[in-house]
């Protein structure tokens, strides 16, 4: 049954052509869409891990719902030093979060002061390569790196001193006076146009309290192994006689972003619906049009003895044949095209630049290559496949030879 469902495939090459290439297209189109649409969010989430947050965070127990100086927490060198030696933590960053005015001359602007320390963020973020002018801080330097935008701003240049006020630990007044070491392009229009960074020991001498943080932002090299990371650093801390702190997920600290996620993920389920019913009746109206054309040739063979039963078979057989060559087709150009766009996304120039920007997202578009996206086609596009088999399978159940006798 399988030779002669090939033989009868390739009988007429134009028909077989013209089926291969609607499955092509359906399985091409779906996966390079939800490709894209998985892509952006991922890169979404990993600009954010990277930069802001990390898989991970470290505070003060009370700090998440009352963000002050005050509710920062202290941590020696040697705790640091044991958490970033557990299994599957591949970066533990220090960070000082607060809040100044930066003035340079006559201007002045609001800015968030990240205080780093120069090496972890180079392995966490890779910041060096964001810089446009000037040099990357060193551990020891009381210089600030800023955005953009904001030098633009300020009408500042490399070398100038920003003066800095803000609050200090418990009420103090904070003030100092900040040389310009470098100038960054940052990912975002937002961060580019209100961050500075200065190194943890200038962040804490400028708000007066030695080893204190508003945070530890943990890297871990899978997600996978979120929970158990977890469940080790709690684990680690307790033993250390550490329960003034609080471990958090990502998934916690990002909560709003993935509330975001949820109802952009909802309309993008809603565009490929839609792109499923167009495949859909593709996939079905071809399946129309191979039937209606074969009516004679399935009247002569049930006339000449075969069952039906066979028949049904044979041509069961052949749609899924032309399915899978119309998958494989598919799949030889598309994962090739996701692995590359992938190393190399897409960039956006003009108003989709500027809108992603707006939306706090790097203006590039990636793919995914998620092996479960390539999967979910193959098992859509079967489904299709086999829903559309029982117009065929019906019309030679009810066939009427006597309909074709000439």
């Amino acid at each position: 049954m399988f030779k002669i469902s090939w033989r009868n495939i390739w009988r007429n090459r134009r028909r077989a052509i013209i089926t291969i290439s609607s499955i092509f297209f359906a399985v091409f189109f779906c996966s390079i869409m939800l490709s894209m649409v998985e892509g952006v969010w991922q890169k979404m989430v990993d600009n954010t891990l990277l930069t802001q947050t990390g898989h991970i965070q470290i505070h003060q127990t009370g700090y998440w719902e009352d963000r002050v100086i005050d509710n920062f927490l202290t941590m020696d060198s040697a705790t640091i030093a044991t958490i970033e030696h557990l299994e599957n933590i591949i970066n533990v960053s220090p960070r000082l979060e607060t809040f100044a005015m930066a003035s340079f001359g006559t201007l002045s602007k609001g800015v968030a002061v990240i205080g780093i320390s120069p090496e972890k963020e180079k392995e966490k973020s890779n910041l060096p390569i964001r810089l446009v002018k000037g040099d990357y801080l060193t551990e020891s330097d009381n210089g600030v790196l800023i955005g953009e935008g904001l030098a633009k701003y300020l009408n500042i240049e490399l070398g100038d001193t920003l003066a800095f006020i803000g609050q200090g630990y418990h009420g103090t007044s904070a003030a100092g006076l900040f040389p310009v070491r470098g100038i960054l392009r940052m990912i975002t229009t937002e961060m580019d146009n209100g961050m500075i960074y200065m190194t943890l020991s200038a962040a804490q001498n400028f708000i007066d309290m030695p080893d204190g943080y508003s945070g530890i932002l943990i890297s871990i090299n899978n997600e996978k192994n979120l929970d158990k990371t977890i469940d080790e650093i709690n684990s680690k801390l307790y033993t250390l006689n550490s329960n003034n702190y609080e471990v958090l997920s990502w998934h916690f600290t990002m909560e709003k972003l993935l509330q975001t996620a949820e109802s952009d993920k909802a309309f993008g389920k809603l565009m490929m619906f839609i792109l499923y019913l167009i495949v859909g009746f593709g996939i079905l109206g071809t399946i129309i049009m191979m039937t209606n054309e074969r009516k004679r040739e399935f009247a002569v063979m049930i006339s000449l003895g075969m069952a039906r039963r066979k028949l049904k078979t044979i041509v069961s057989l052949e749609m899924l044949i032309l399915a899978l060559i119309g998958v494989f087709a598919a799949f030889v150009i598309t994962v090739p095209l996701a692995y590359f766009f992938e190393a190399h996304p897409i960039a956006l120039s003009g108003e989709m630049a500027k809108m992603y920007a707006d939306m706090g997202m790097e203006a590039v578009m990636p793919t995914s290559t998620d092996t479960m996206i390539f999967i979910k086609q193959i098992i859509i596009i079967f489904v299709f496949v086999c829903l559309a088999l029982i117009y065929p399978i019906r019309k030679i159940k009810k066939l009427k030879i006597t309909d074709y006798k000439n």
